[in-house]
């Protein structure tokens, strides 16, 4: 009977330690399968931080890229803008060139005209002493009354005319010139700014450049030692669960 009692208390030791060993081996199995979980969150969060990473370093050089097409656009604009402006002081100088030098010849006609008008008021003149004296101071009164004074009348209009039409000239010249000098002044203030413009940029791309050797020369993260030991039967040692 005794050795009936021990058979049976054997089997119950080799059954206590199997179901010591398979509860063992569903906590290894387990702990192995939570470790593979989080590695795997750890390899996915890395991902996701990999990409919006690469998403936001995208994102900023699109920005750059549209910053410097709109300052290149508004650079080009003003400088077309300055040559347009440019363009039309230079036609309006031709033009008044053109207009001064009508009114220069208009004069001249006036003036030759007016010198033909006397010639020939001076040709009547002297057939009329040639008439006799009577005639003469008859026909000098005439030619004062009708000739003489309207031709005197006429070139002293003619003189006021040309003198206005020449002032006139001068302030429209002095105009242009004011013009054509604000025109350069505002064309050599753009200049001014495409060269404080190009300036940043050089210095930007300084800076960006100097950011890159930095991040070049900068020695690489050593990983940290293990503060703790881990345990033998451990299968999550040494894996960072976030």
């Amino acid at each position: 009977m005794e050795a009936g009692n021990s058979d049976s208390l054997a089997d119950q030791l080799l059954e206590l330690h199997s179901l010591q060993e398979a509860r063992i081996a569903a906590e290894e199995e387990a702990r192995f399968r939570a470790a593979e979980d989080a590695r795997r969150r750890a390899e996915a969060a890395a991902q996701q931080r990999r990409e919006e990473e690469e998403a936001r370093l995208r994102a900023e050089e699109e920005a750059r890229l549209a910053e410097e097409r709109a300052q290149r656009d508004e650079e080009e604009r003003r400088v077309r803008k300055a040559k347009e402006a440019e363009l039309r002081v230079q036609l309006q100088e031709q033009s008044k060139a053109r207009a001064a030098e009508q009114q220069r010849t208009l004069k001249h006609e006036k003036e030759i005209a007016a010198i033909t008008a006397s010639e020939k008021a001076k040709i009547r003149a002297r057939r009329m002493v040639a008439g006799g004296a009577v005639f003469l101071v008859l026909a000098s009164l005439g030619s004062y009354a009708f000739v003489i004074k309207p031709a005197l009348e006429r070139k002293a209009l003619e003189a006021e005319q040309a003198r206005q039409e020449q002032q006139v000239a001068v302030q429209q010249k002095e105009r242009a010139e004011q013009q054509l000098l604000d025109e350069k002044q505002r064309a050599e203030a753009a200049e001014a700014d495409k060269e404080r413009y190009e300036q940043k940029l050089q210095q930007r791309e300084q800076r960006q450049k100097e950011r890159e050797q930095r991040a070049k020369d900068r020695p690489k993260q050593r990983p940290k030692n293990k503060s703790q030991a881990c345990a033998p039967d451990d299968p999550l040692c040494g894996i960072k669960i976030d």
